[in-house]
């Protein structure tokens, strides 16, 4: 059908015909309702096939073809009307406007009789019924409360409603759908309990799904009278986000930024209320940070009568452990990780933060099943996205007084992940996995409905906090440097351990004859074998290095990178080895990520450099040496060292690509630092002796005047000693 303006098309008269009057000309069958018609009165040069084509598709029939005209003439050849009433009424309230829209005239009668009524005002009751509440929902009518629980049962059912109801009395009341939809699908329970009666007053709900109902009240004007009860929780959820201030203890070693403490203040009040909580923010606002001030609070409550689970990928979890000591020092942190942590299950009382890992959930499920913890918090908890994997069964099963969720990415491939993330931390909110497909997934990823966009909003609003580095820009410091910890596979570490102890026992020989000053070449590739090692096994040329093919820094970037290009992050990697960029760019071919590269034995460095600047590539792969000076990459919003520079001012230089004068973007930096190896303690030590090893490849002669036996020894320590 056309839209916008038309050609005049013709006049449509709507008339009501009086059954007495059909008597005479018709085959009178006992009608006792009146008859709708339309009169046909077309423009003139309307082709006739188009006219009762286009009638044809707004649902109108011959007159004649309904009621049975019984005369040899027929004066009603231009009238028109519908098969049935229902059909009528649907003709009258949505094709009529779409008709005028076309170009049709459309003429009421006197006699014309079709009268629609429209609901005064909408209520939705609710009374206490023990710890639920009984609730029922409705329209005010000419002084009468009309219940539509029956029609919100056939809606739910059918998955159809009509646009108006016909009460016992005779009343025709428009329904608008889009409230009908938004009642029915807020009331879910109403299929799962198979409701289907016709004389449903009301029905018992959760004190949760109530309180959703509240919100009805100020978003779509439904007038609600609350229980005391009820009333008290929805002010107290109603506060979310704006949720009272609470005293960060002193024991926390940090000061919070205002985005941070809020995040703080929502956790608590949900979990004054037993609800589990979604912190969705942006990678690099401090997620980290504000659960273990989540849990200090908890400590310095007296409430922590439970250890607290921290459940992470294995390539954050010694993070997770050294994010602790730094903050939350008074904590007692325990990481159930490694060969003996069968020996600590018994003794996980004594602690207050117990650190696993997703891939040990198959092996330590059992035990930990056994415990109850105070907050259950699941670190990149996309990791569970599917719900039928093991560690995402177990950590559904496991006994907590809050649960948490941390994620840069609460829907990374559809809805599904919002329901798995919902599932572990407020089960039953979105319904069955059944249920939230077909009222939830299907509905808005297929057919667009933005009411049941807006269901589902509502519903998960209160219990979900998402901060993107946009909307907190002001508060951050233009430049927010972070180093991430990740633990070596097993491979890396026996290769690692078998090229320290060779190491160590060459280059001890080398300076008890020669001294430290003079043993700089054999130190220097000592330490770039075992730093080699820290980056994948295969920089190494060896052939015991050719059988250990896995990398945990590179499985550790690759799960940023995962999280950060779509999120819109622009992203420089910076290496001083140009063979672990090889290894990246085939890690980022096989994730299907478009990338620009710049090493030494670039000749064009402008090309790449337009095409990252641009947008058109999320990632930027350069070697330090090449690219540590001389670019302008202000489109970068994000640097990640692969492997730490020795000079920390060279480190600088190459993130400065980005952190410069045009840069309008706050900037975040990552630190990959193997941990417990030689990267994590040269890091160490360059806090300890500030300039110890400044310049090392560029004067090192100079820098290993400042190195003793002692500064050494601590360099060639093994993994865990």
């Amino acid at each position: 059908m056309e839209s916008g303006p038309a050609a005049e098309k013709g006049t449509l008269s709507l008339f009501s015909l009086e059954p007495e009057s059909l008597k005479k000309n018709f085959f009178y069958a006992g009608y006792t309702d009146p008859v709708h018609a339309v009169k046909v009165e077309p423009a003139t040069g309307f082709d006739e096939k188009e006219l009762h084509a286009e009638l044809a598709e707004a649902g109108l029939v011959k007159l004649t073809k309904v009621y049975h005209w019984v005369d040899s003439s027929d004066p009603h050849r231009n009238w028109k009307t519908c098969e049935s009433e229902a059909a009528w009424m649907r003709f009258f309230l949505r094709t009529v406007p779409e008709l005028e829209a076309a170009g049709w005239t459309v003429e009421r009668d006197a006699s014309f009789s079709c009268s629609m009524l429209v609901p005064e005002g909408w209520y939705v009751d609710m009374e206490e019924a023990g710890d639920n509440y009984r609730v029922s929902v409705g329209f005010k009518l000419q002084h009468d409360r009309i219940n539509v629980l029956p029609l919100l049962v056939a809606y739910l059912r059918d998955g159809t409603s009509e646009e108006f109801i016909t009460l016992p009395d005779g009343r025709r009341v428009i329904l608008p759908q889009q409230r009908i939809a938004l009642l029915a699908s807020t009331l879910l329970e109403l299929l799962n309990k198979g409701l289907t009666g016709s004389e449903l007053d009301s029905m018992e709900v959760s004190w949760l799904r109530a309180l959703e109902l509240t919100r009805l009240r100020d978003d779509e004007a439904f007038e609600t009278v609350l229980p005391k009860q009820l009333k008290k929780k929805s002010v107290q959820l109603a506060q979310v986000t704006n949720a009272p201030a609470v005293v960060v203890p002193e024991t926390m070693q940090a000061t919070l930024r205002a985005y941070q403490q809020q995040g703080v203040n929502w956790l608590q009040l949900l979990r004054s209320m037993d609800l589990g909580a979604v912190l969705a923010d942006d990678m690099g606002l401090g997620k980290t940070l504000q659960a273990l001030t989540h849990v200090l609070i908890e400590k310095a409550s007296g409430r922590m009568d439970a250890p607290c689970l921290i459940i992470a990928p294995t390539s954050v979890i010694y993070n997770w452990e050294a994010e602790a000591q730094k903050f939350a020092p008074s904590l007692k942190v325990h990481v159930s990780h490694g060969s003996d942590r069968a020996d600590h299950f018994d003794n996980f009382a004594s602690f207050d933060l117990i650190l696993t890992t997703y891939p040990l959930l198959s092996r330590d499920g059992e035990e930990l099943l056994k415990h109850r913890f105070h907050l259950l918090i699941l670190d990149e908890a996309q990791f569970i996205r599917n719900h039928r994997t093991h560690a995402s069964r177990v950590v559904r099963l496991l006994e907590a007084r809050q649960r948490v969720a941390l994620t840069g990415t609460p829907v990374e491939n559809s809805l599904e992940d919002l329901w798995s993330l919902f599932s572990f931390v407020m089960p039953g909110l979105l319904g069955s996995h059944e249920h939230f497909r077909a009222r939830f997934r299907n509905p808005i990823e297929k057919m667009g409905s933005e009411t049941m966009r807006g269901v589902l909003a509502r519903r998960i609003a209160p219990f979900l906090l998402r901060r993107t580095k946009s909307e907190v820009v002001l508060e951050l410091p233009p430049k927010t440097e972070m180093v991430r910890r990740v633990e070596l596979t097993q491979g890396q570490k026996e290769l690692y351990e078998t090229v320290r102890s060779a190491m160590d026992a060459r280059v001890s020989a080398v300076v008890a004859d020669k001294g430290v000053a003079r043993s700089h070449i054999i130190v220097l590739d000592a330490l770039l074998k075992m730093r080699q090692v820290c980056c994948h096994s295969l920089l190494l040329k060896s052939h015991n290095a050719k059988k250990i093919a896995d990398s945990a820094k590179l499985d550790a970037l690759m799960e940023m990178l995962v999280e950060m290009i779509p999120e819109g992050r622009r992203v420089l990697i910076f290496s001083q080895f140009t063979s672990m960029l090889k290894l990246i760019e085939a890690e980022l071919k096989s994730y299907e990520v478009d990338y620009v590269k710049i090493t030494g034995a670039t000749k064009d460095r402008k090309t790449p450099v337009a095409g990252f600047q641009s947008g058109k590539v999320p990632v930027f792969l350069i070697s330090l040496k090449a690219g540590g000076t001389g670019l302008n990459l202000t489109a970068a919003d994000t640097v990640i060292h692969f492997d730490p520079w020795w000079n920390p001012a060279v480190e600088a230089q190459a993130t400065d690509r980005a952190y410069r004068i045009g840069q309008d973007k706050p900037v975040f930096v990552y630190k990959l630092i193997a941990a417990d190896s030689v990267e994590e303690r040269v890091l160490q030590m360059q806090e300890r002796k500030k300039g110890l090893l400044d310049g090392v490849l560029g004067d090192q002669k100079e820098a290993l005047k400042k190195w003793d036996e002692a500064d050494l020894e601590e360099l060639f320590k093994p993994i865990g000693g």
